[in-house]
């Protein structure tokens, strides 16, 4: 997919352009993930869903553990600078599946005992997480940057099921929606001075699909009602 060692060189040679793209896309990831814990909290709802919640962890978890990579073999800054920010990232993964094993109970399955439930959650967790070790072995993208992009986005599709299901603007955060479009956008134009993968038709219309999704998410999430409860009655999406 890419060289590692040219693919290094050139963010060396754009340095300023790709850091300024890399401190945005690590400054909208932490938006993200303090907008769903602070409407969660507000809506006693889980916000992040599952799929994206576990696949996020195990995805920077991953990342984190491969710390001698990067530190070591790489000893490059991008790669470091990464790995800082993704410690931050899994604790914060870490609090949303919390949150949807503390809200998502009487959601989700409540005629289940609350033990049996957070169970549930825990072996799903591990069940994504054997998922996407194979996936991630499947790839050439030794540096995670098809996977930075992917896990970027992942959630969005999600956030579309749930209100679907809930048929309101419980745990939706047009916020939220945005800083996922920021995201996808700044990392693409950095791994653009990269590799010419990312500016290819495939990836672009991927870019494409994920900036245009939210937009969608947005123009729903403005026509859904309110969460209709006494707790959110006065809070309104972000």
């Amino acid at each position: 997919m890419y060289d590692p060692t040219e693919a290094l060189a050139a963010i060396d040679a754009d340095t300023a352009f790709i850091m300024g793209c890399l401190m945005v896309t690590a400054l909208f990831a932490f938006v993200y993930f303090i907008l769903a814990a602070r409407l969660a909290i507000r809506q006693q709802v889980y916000v992040v869903p599952f799929a994206g919640a576990a696949l996020f962890f195990w995805h920077d978890l991953t990342y984190v553990f491969m710390y001698d990579r990067w530190f070591h073999h790489y000893h490059h800054w991008w790669l470091k600078m990464w790995w800082y920010a993704l410690v931050g990232t899994v604790l914060f993964e870490a609090y949303m599946i919390y949150q949807i094993i503390r809200y998502g109970h009487r959601e989700l399955w409540p005629e289940l005992s609350r033990r049996a439930f957070t169970a549930l959650i825990l072996v799903g967790t591990l069940g994504v997480g054997a998922l996407w070790g194979v996936v991630k072995a499947s790839l050439d993208d030794q540096l995670y940057f098809v996977t930075f992009a992917i896990t970027a986005v992942w959630s969005i599709p999600f956030h579309t099921a749930l209100m679907v299901k809930r048929r309101s603007r419980a745990g939706q955060s047009i916020a939220m929606q945005v800083s996922v479009i920021i995201m996808i956008s700044a990392e693409s134009l950095a791994f653009s001075r990269v590799d010419a993968f990312f500016r290819s038709p495939i990836y672009l219309s991927f870019v494409a699909a994920f900036v245009v999704w939210p937009l969608v998410n947005i123009y729903l999430i403005r026509r859904l009602p309110d969460f209709p409860t006494r707790a959110t009655a006065a809070t309104s999406s972000y």
